[in-house]
């Protein structure tokens, strides 16, 4: 088994912990390149693989042109840890890592699983709930108040559920969407996502989506109520609305020829079976 590694998460994770957040001292390099090497040898052993490949997010992020709504994570403005950049140089060097350019390090992993899918030699890695919308095998590692996602096959229909997240800050329950496969990616065009600035449908949220798409089983069924959703409350704009939102949530799962990224279209000649292609 290959464990393909979001190592934007893990870089970030590993950098942070060789700083103390009460004294504010700062550990060496050697001590966060260490902790790095720990945290990715646990992962591959919780889901028994005998080789990982590591993949960071590098240039010319193809969704930062096509929001228009909202800055595609432009509510994110966290300060980089201090050894993030030596650790990024250390990762950079190694050749079982991949620099995405044009594309995030969430799209590569999604491609490589996608190639392999028959195979199903692969697991991707990453504590990131979008990229469950990609079918394959899955992993996310405990991290704070994030509890292990055990090792899980998704379908390319998944499933969602509605469940409780209670706030430390507002001391309130919400409701949210938890999910795989095409099934959370339609809900999310419904929720939108605010950890990446994607409004989503206006004044609509996880209730509405969950009670509209969990019926559904084709991927011509989820367009359909989507699409209705979003004629209901846009009118005449709702389809070049729907094509932004539909881009930015969408974790690339293939490469044309020109190994540029093959983006989300409407199902239409055959709804049930359709897949994704280039509309950019």
């Amino acid at each position: 088994m290959l464990a393909l590694v979001d190592g934007d998460i893990l870089l970030y994770e590993s950098a942070f912990a060789g700083q103390d957040k009460e004294t504010g001292e700062i550990h060496s390099f050697d001590y966060v390149r260490e902790i790095f090497d720990e945290k990715l040898a646990t992962i591959c052993r919780a889901v028994e693989a005998d080789s990982s490949h590591i993949y960071l997010t590098g240039d010319n992020n193809f969704r930062l042109t096509i929001a228009k709504t909202k800055p595609y994570k432009g509510t994110r403005h966290e300060e980089k840890p201090w050894h993030y950049e030596n650790l990024r140089a250390y990762l950079s060097a190694l050749p079982n890592v991949t620099i995405t350019d044009g594309y995030e390090a969430d799209d590569a992993m999604c491609i490589e699983q996608c190639k392999r899918l028959e195979a199903k030699d692969t697991i991707i890695c990453s504590r990131d709930k979008d990229l469950r919308m990609c079918p394959g095998f899955h992993y996310g590692w405990e991290h704070g108040n994030q509890p292990e996602f055990f090792p899980e096959w998704v379908d390319r229909i998944g499933n969602i559920e509605l469940a409780e997240k209670f706030s430390e800050v507002t001391q309130k329950t919400t409701k949210k969407i938890k999910g795989t496969g095409l099934k959370f990616f339609y809900s999310q065009l419904i929720t939108g996502d605010t950890v990446d600035n994607i409004p989503g449908l206006p004044k609509a949220g996880p209730v509405v989506a969950f009670d509209n798409l969990n019926g559904c089983n084709t991927d011509g069924d989820m367009y359909k109520c989507v699409s209705q959703l979003y004629q209901g409350k846009l009118g005449d704009n709702w389809e070049e609305y729907l094509s932004e939102q539909a881009q930015l949530l969408w974790m690339v799962q293939e490469l044309d020829e020109n190994n540029n990224p093959v983006h989300w279209r409407p199902p239409v000649d055959n709804p049930s079976n359709a897949r994704p292609s280039n509309t950019i």
